[in-house]
């Protein structure tokens, strides 16, 4: 996918891998939305790659995806300000360790709400406006933990084999769509 002119979307983009992606995503897209919980975070990567490249348009949003309703406001901003996302790289995620029945419950929930609602959710709300552009792709980040059960990792693994499930299935509605007669 060119990225010229296009904007990205990154969840979890304050640190780690969604770091990585925006900086590496920094000289070939035209903007970048950066998502994460912390914004003092946020405004480090921004400053740095605004720094590197003083074209480059550095959108923050302080989102907790754990939170629904902070998920909305993060796509009721993008529609208000116009923002049309190119790519959607759902990176955030949250995980824990431990025997299942020792778990802490919220935790859990964050986990599911994370890894599972606000990705769905994010598409569900992104995809249409990309099949109605002609344009656009979106990354899932999963982990290796999606595809087998993992004991004392049983929620963070069950998140990552939907994630595995939900984006493998997204790619063969792409494939079947492709193949229907008069399809573009």
């Amino acid at each position: 996918m060119k990225l010229d002119e296009r904007n990205a979307l990154i969840t979890g983009a304050s640190a780690g891998i969604g770091r990585e992606f925006a900086r590496q995503l920094a000289g070939r897209a035209r903007s970048l939305i950066l998502v994460a919980r912390r914004e003092d975070r946020l405004s480090e990567v921004r400053d740095k790659l605004t720094q590197q490249r003083p074209s480059l348009t550095v959108h923050i949003r302080s989102t907790d995806l754990a939170n629904l309703s902070e998920v909305e406001e993060l796509t009721t901003w993008l529609e208000q300000e116009n923002i049309h996302v190119d790519l959607l790289i759902n990176n955030a995620g949250l995980g824990d360790s431990g025997p299942f029945a020792a778990s802490d419950p919220r935790r859990n929930e964050q986990m599911m709400l994370v890894n599972m609602v606000a990705l769905t959710s994010l598409t569900r709300r992104l995809l249409p406006q990309m099949i109605a552009r002609k344009r656009g792709g979106i990354l899932n980040v999963s982990s290796s933990a999606g595809f087998l059960p993992i004991p004392e990792f049983a929620v963070y693994a069950a998140t990552k084999a939907y994630v595995t499930s939900f984006s493998e299935a997204l790619r063969a509605e792409r494939v079947h769509s492709l193949s229907r007669p008069g399809a573009n």
